[in-house]
């Protein structure tokens, strides 16, 4: 295999991007000025350095000094009531920029393969979740809410979540709850604009 077409296959593992559109990558990469691509190859040999996972949230930051949790989990004035799990970092970008938020997050790094049952524990972070509503439900926490895509796997992954915090939900007084309408069947949460998740958000339900 070619350089070119090696370029091509590694742009099209990018989610969402198919073989035309990884082609004009490679194009625009081609055509671009020198600079611009020494500049996109830094900032990608960089970001393992630079770019590190909160330790309580798991959500990716950009790392500028020692700490250890970001920005969100670190903000004082957020509410240690309510406690929302997204699958995805793009999805807690989404929730944060309809602005009616303002609890904490986990995300679990992606949604649950429709081949793994219900009540599995071998998915990414089921145990760091559980530590975390643990650890969450000492200080105070009196809901969860679970914020996934309304498609297949966005509900095989809500009822996996809820098969694995039952132990602890229904021996609590947490409630746990879905994000209402305003979000259509078969949306990516991740490409909902504000309003919609706005509206999701203040018309949530309780999960039966």
């Amino acid at each position: 295999m070619d350089h070119l077409h090696r370029l091509h296959e590694l742009f099209r593992r990018f989610p969402g991007i198919g073989p035309r559109q990884a082609k004009r990558f490679v194009f625009f990469l081609l055509a671009a000025p020198a600079a611009y691509r020494k500049e996109l190859a830094d900032e990608i040999a960089k970001l393992e350095s630079r770019v590190t996972t909160c330790t309580s949230c798991y959500r990716f930051f950009d790392r500028r000094s020692t700490e250890t949790v970001c920005s969100i989990c670190s903000d004082r004035s957020r509410s240690t009531e309510s406690l929302m799990i997204v699958a995805k970092d793009v999805d807690l970008e989404a929730v944060e920029k309809s602005r009616v938020y303002t609890g904490r997050y986990f995300v679990l790094g992606d949604t649950i393969p429709l081949f793994e049952g219900k009540h599995t524990t071998s998915h990414a972070r089921s145990k760091e979740l559980l530590t975390a509503v643990e650890r969450a439900a000492k200080n105070g926490l009196r809901e969860i809410i679970l914020a996934f895509s309304l498609n297949a796997e966005g509900e095989h992954t809500k009822e996996s979540i809820e098969a694995l915090l039952s132990p602890i939900t229904q021996t609590s007084s947490i409630s746990v709850y879905t994000l209402g309408r305003g979000l259509s069947t078969g949306t990516e949460l991740e490409y909902s604009d504000s309003e919609t998740i706005k509206n999701a958000l203040l018309s949530k339900k309780k999960d039966a």
